[in-house]
């Protein structure tokens, strides 16, 4: 399977599909941390996702992907859409940050790039966002001890033709 893993310096996700022999790159505007530049392009995510394009890995290789991508797993930043930064976008009750509000919607904007991307299989992660930016319901609610971690970490995941992960401890 062809793989773009968006916004990913560690290469954590990126690693995991190489390790079951699939053909993935991570895509972050950091270098990555993850000690593969082989599978790494430094850049913006966006000139990727609709597939038919040539990319240079940080190993300085070029590489062609034909066609669109199998799937896109995304992380996109949350910063500006995040419920915990909402303490930021209403800094007095009943008044929002318009700065911080126009980052929003532009971060909003950029979450629905990855959503809308034309790819079959689609998978984009991000924590509780505020109610103000206006994100879809999620697909599916994970926690780390639904998998077996003693944490717990909401995480929301928005997905196209992909099933929910289910809790397997």
């Amino acid at each position: 399977m062809r793989v773009l893993v968006a916004c990913e310096e560690s290469q954590t996700v990126c690693k995991a599909f190489r390790l079951y022999g699939h053909r993935a790159f991570s895509c972050d505007l950091q270098e990555c941390s993850g000690g593969r530049p082989e599978w790494h392009v430094r850049g913006d995510a966006l000139s990727l996702i609709d597939g038919d394009c040539t990319f240079i890995t940080q190993d300085g290789k070029n590489h062609r992907q034909e066609g669109e991508w199998d799937l896109i797993v995304a992380h996109p930043p949350c910063t500006y859409m995040s419920k915990a930064g909402a303490r930021w976008m209403y800094p007095k009750a009943g008044s929002i940050d318009p700065d911080r509000y126009a980052k929003a919607l532009e971060a909003r904007e950029f979450f629905f790039r990855f959503l809308n991307a034309k790819c079959d299989r689609i998978a984009v992660e991000n924590p509780q966002p505020l109610k103000t930016v206006g994100l879809p319901d999620p697909d599916c609610v994970v926690q780390p001890y639904h998998h077996g971690d003693p944490f717990s970490k909401k995480t929301l995941l928005w997905l196209k033709n992909l099933p929910p992960l289910t809790p397997t401890d």
